[in-house]
Formats: C-alpha cells, sequence, structure tokens
C-alpha cells in the first residue's frame, strides 16, 4: 500500500462501512470454510477489498477472481483437505496499479503454497516510486515528505513464492507464513522505496518476511458467523541493503454472517501492533483496517 495525503480521511470511511454493515473484500487471515452442505470440488470465486493503514499512510482497492479445484471435504473442519486454484486480481492505490497472477496448492490442511507474479506501474505521485542513494538512507515519514514531487513514473516486477504452514492446538490456531519475495524496478535508483513492506530495495533485489499468528475463536454464530482473534509477530530483511524490521500486535477477523445479500462470506479485519525494531519507526504504532466479501459463481 502507498502513502497519499487525505488517507486519514479514508480511514474514517472505512470506520463508517464497518459499523452500517457494507462490506468489501480482503483475502482472509484464516482460511474460511464452505458453506456446510455444498458441494464445491470445483468453483469460480470473485472477491474484492478495500483496505487501509496507518504509519504508513495508505489505501488499496483490489478484485479478482480464482477457480479452484477441490479434494474431498473434512469432516472435522468442514473444508477441502486439499485444493489447487489459479487466479488474477487488479489493485489501484492513488500512487500505483498492479495486475496479479498466481497459483496456489493445499495438499494437505496444514501446507499451503502460493506462487505470484506481479507487474506494478507507478504513476509518479504519492511517494512512489521514490529512489534513495544508498542502504543507509533514511526513509522515513519527513524524509519521504521532504522528496515530494521526485517521484518517478516507472515499472515494477515481483516474483513471491509464498508458503503457508497451520496447525491447531486445542482452541488455538497456529499459522507461519514466509514471504520469499524477487523484485525488479526500471527507476533510477539505486535504491527504491517499496511501500508493500515498507524497505529499500535495489533493482534485482531480494525480501524475506516471515510472520507468525496465533488465533482463538472469540465468538460463534449461526454458520459460518464467526469472530477471531489473536496475536502475531512478523519479522521483514530486505536482503542488498541489509535491513531488518520487526513487529508485534494482535489481529481481528470477523465474518458476520454466511451471506450479506448477494455476498458470500463478508468479512471485517484488523492488524494493529507496534514496530519494535524499525530504524525509520522505531517504537511507533501502526493499524490496517478492512472490509470485504466473496462472489461464489
Amino acid at each position: 500500500m502507498l502513502p497519499f495525503r487525505v488517507a486519514t480521511t479514508v480511514i474514517a470511511a472505512i470506520s463508517s462501512l464497518i459499523v452500517t454493515g457494507l462490506f468489501v473484500s480482503y483475502p482472509a487471515i484464516v482460511v474460511a470454510g464452505e458453506t456446510p452442505g455444498e458441494d464445491k470440488s470445483v468453483k469460480t470465486v470473485l472477491h474484492a477489498d478495500l483496505a487501509g493503514q496507518v504509519n504508513p499512510e495508505g489505501l488499496m482497492l483490489s478484485a479478482g477472481a480464482y477457480r479452484r479445484w477441490s479434494g474431498k471435504m473434512d469432516a472435522a473442519f468442514d473444508m477441502p483437505s486439499s485444493y489447487f486454484q489459479t487466479g488474477f486480481g487488479l489493485s489501484v492505490s492513488p500512487a500505483y496499479a498492479k495486475a496479479a497472477m498466481h497459483a496456489e496448492w493445499q495438499p494437505a490442511l496444514f501446507a499451503k503454497f502460493r506462487l505470484e507474479y506481479d507487474v506494478y506501474r507507478f504513476f509518479g505521485q504519492y511517494g512512489a516510486l521514490l529512489s534513495f542513494p544508498s542502504a543507509g538512507s533514511k526513509f522515513g515519514k519527513g524524509e519521504v515528505e521532504a522528496l515530494d514531487g521526485r517521484e518517478e513514473k516507472a515499472w515494477g516486477r515481483r516474483m513471491l513464492f509464498q508458503p503457508t504452514f497451520s496447525a491447531k492446538a486445542g482452541p488455538v490456531i497456529i499459522r507461519n507464513q514466509t514471504d520469499l519475495a524477487y523484485y525488479g524496478f526500471s527507476g533510477i535508483g539505486p535504491y527504491f522505496l517499496d511501500w508493500e513492506y515498507d524497505t529499500l530495495l535495489k533493482d534485482n533485489d531480494f525480501v524475506a518476511a516471515n510472520r507468525t499468528q496465533f488465533l482463538m475463536k472469540a465468538w460463534q454464530g449461526t454458520g459460518a458467523a464467526s469472530l477471531f482473534a489473536g496475536p502475531y509477530y512478523e519479522i521483514t530483511h530486505a536482503v542488498r541493503a541489509d535491513i531488518n524490521r520487526q513487529r508485534v500486535g494482535g489481529l481481528l477477523y470477523w465474518v458476520p454472517a454466511d451471506k450479506l445479500g448477494a455476498s458470500d462470506r463478508p468479512r471485517v479485519y484488523s492488524q494493529f501492533g507496534m514496530n519494535v525494531r524499525d530504524r525509520n519507526r522505531n517504537g511507533e504504532l501502526y493499524l490496517i483496517l478492512g472490509v470485504g466479501f466473496d462472489v461464489d459463481l
């Protein structure tokens, strides 16, 4: 997500949407189960999301679709024990657009592997794409504001491999997810500010990120209606700049109903916490809010 000046107003608007029950989409923090009783061995799903964040400020509107081929249903969890899916998506912010294609394979309930290719188009405004002279450059809020007007219209690309492993210990769902990402940019450089991981990257550079989540079901309603909550820890490493960042915080994920109007699995999520190790925002708080839904075809 990329920063822009009216993000604070947008965050308030998102909060209003949550209160009034209007949902747009976000990829689920926990895997949402199938609607009970449905035969979904092959299905097509549309999804959309609206998500905003503070520190750094940003907003992203995304939409896409995927086609999933599922194996047998697991009776204990009421969801497929295995599946393979392919899909595409388009994300837009005031600063850039991103087109994405992915393939995802879940051979068993506890393991999932995703391969994704993204193409970025930076619009040359709102902090993207900014170049920095060295790996030691500061890129906090003040430094970014001082470079206003120096953004580049440029292209970017990313190849992402993302393995996810899950376990359940009593009522606690444990998820560990790793991002192994390779980036390329067409701008001036030599270092570029990437707002997805909030770090400096070179052209043809790697980022490794790992996050561990501990989630418990805090509320169970009718059908799929539920609320999950719990803490998480995240560490990110930019290879060529040798920049490390650590975060701790909490997650909330709420599915208020099986369906809401024509939408399936409406959801609201929040991620909040502190940058416990970050040379630009050490000790600062951050917040992400989002709303979303799927449509099963």
